[in-house]
């Protein structure tokens, strides 16, 4: 192989070789989208991801509050029963005086 010969077979791997890093350079500025995209796509799920939570700790509240007050009128409600004589004789003995 002659000088020349070689000078051309280098240029040649070198040139092959700039085009392979343009199409390297190319594609990862498409990862880099992709991963922006991406990220983008993650911070809306963790924000609807946060959103429901809350919105479950409030159900959750509201639901034990309903069943306190439901259990609360449930065994408040006999007992006011028993004790409404006794509170009735104790307001009218109290108006008699």
């Amino acid at each position: 192989m002659t000088e020349i010969e070689f000078q051309q077979r280098v240029l040649s791997e070198l040139t092959a070789l700039r085009t392979d890093m343009t199409a390297v350079k190319s594609d990862v500025e498409g990862l880099k989208q992709r991963v922006g995209d991406l990220e983008t796509t993650v911070e809306k799920l963790d924000y609807k991801f946060d959103t429901y939570q809350n919105a479950s700790d409030q159900v959750t509240r509201l639901a034990t509050t309903i069943v306190i007050a439901a259990a609360s009128v449930v065994v408040l409600s006999p007992v006011l029963q028993a004790i409404a004589p006794a509170i009735s004789a104790l307001v009218v003995s109290g108006i008699g005086n």
